[in-house]
């Protein structure tokens, strides 16, 4: 078994009972997506599809000890044959690439697989995302004025991420989806209001 299935296969066991829509087929998605990407722009593909498997292993909605997340993957990635440097390239990805702490990888694998993870929050899949991960929250699915509910988050991050991307193809690749959440908004708001029966 080649060394990116044995990856692929530790991020499935550390995310196959994940509940809030940062799973492994999230990373699955993402890794395709971003090996899309990176062959189009001549990127190292290894080093895109390590980072997109396990980025959300570090994550704070997924890991109770990142430290000891961060350590288990260097273990595994060194177990796996990888070196140190290809190593070091990993976790300069996924450390700056969470939407939330506002930072960009400075490799251009890096900006790939952040477009790459960005672009799996935006469109139909994103809407499930939002709503599974707001259920796993106990939040409500909308209430007016609350910066809390599951639509609020379609206003601070979903419907930003478009101009938050990093490459021409990402961007490209954002325009229907991003479409179809404001379209799915109006929907949203029609039925809630009745405005569709009344």
């Amino acid at each position: 078994m080649n060394k990116i299935k044995e990856v692929e296969l530790y991020a499935r066991e550390k995310l196959v009972t994940e509940i809030t829509a940062h799973d492994f087929e999230h990373s699955l998605r993402v890794m395709k997506i971003a090996t899309h990407i990176g062959k189009m722009l001549d990127a190292d593909i290894k080093v895109i599809q390590v980072s997109s498997l396990v980025h959300d292993i570090i994550d704070k909605k997924v890991s109770k000890n990142i430290v000891e997340s961060k350590n288990e993957i260097v273990e595994k990635l060194f177990s796996l044959g990888f070196e140190r440097i290809f190593i070091q390239q990993v976790f300069n990805i996924i450390e700056n690439m969470s939407y939330s702490t506002g930072r960009t990888p400075n490799s251009l694998e890096g900006k790939i697989v952040q477009d790459a993870d960005r672009i799996d929050a935006i469109g139909a899949i994103a809407i499930a995302r939002t709503f599974a991960y707001g259920g796993s929250m106990n939040r409500k699915i909308y209430e007016k004025n609350n910066k809390e509910c599951s639509i609020a988050h379609f206003y601070d991050k979903l419907l930003l991420l478009k101009e938050n991307l990093n490459t021409e193809l990402a961007k490209q690749i954002a325009l229907s989806r991003h479409k179809f959440m404001e379209e799915y908004l109006k929907q949203f708001y029609k039925e809630w209001e009745l405005k569709d029966i009344l």
